[in-house]
């Protein structure tokens, strides 16, 4: 386009030069014209060439785009690094859990073996003392009694069971309390 452009312009000034020297104005405006008319389609293109001319951007897009793709890679290994020490620390966790565990059975264990020797020396101990004293007399066993309540007027008869319960309240037969006390005057 440039080129046909460039053979306008030239064509135009020797148009113009043409018809200035032999004073044909006719000529000379056809050729003015021609050349205005290339000039204007050479400063357009080159306008159009610098507008359009995208190498220094397109430059600046790759290396950006190569920066913006390490730091994806870069990303993607600190991702993969923090995961890969999170699941060491999630695995040193449940070690320590299950050594931790271990320890506390075998501290149970152990309390509770202790507790067991602990007690029965205290039962023994307790044994001996209660048999030491029912030696000596200090304690003597209980005796055997059908009814460990005394009552004044049961202690010479039999024991008996009633046929029948009878209510005890306020003014019931058998409850020891008049229903309509008495005064005196």
């Amino acid at each position: 386009m440039a080129t046909t452009a460039a053979a306008m312009m030239l064509g135009g000034l020797g148009l113009t030069i043409h018809g200035v020297s032999r004073d044909q104005a006719s000529h000379s405006l056809a050729g003015f014209v021609l050349s205005m008319i290339a000039l204007a389609v050479i400063i357009l293109t080159v306008l159009h060439s610098w507008i359009t001319d995208t190498r220094t951007e397109r430059i600046a897009l790759a290396a950006a785009q190569r920066e913006a793709q390490a730091e994806r890679t870069r990303c993607i290994a600190a991702q993969a690094a923090l995961e890969n020490e999170q699941g060491r620390l999630y695995r040193d966790l449940a070690a320590e859990r299950a050594a931790d565990r271990e320890r506390l059975e075998k501290e149970r264990a152990a309390m509770h073996e202790q507790f067991e020797l602990d007690r029965g020396q205290l039962v023994n101990e307790a044994m001996a003392t209660l048999a030491s004293w029912i030696v000596d007399g200090k304690v003597q066993p209980p005796e055997r009694k059908t009814n460990l309540i005394r009552f004044p007027n049961q202690e010479q008869q039999t024991v008996r069971t009633p046929q029948r319960e009878t209510p005890r309240g306020h003014g019931a037969a058998g409850s020891g309390t008049p229903a309509h006390p008495q005064t005196t005057a």
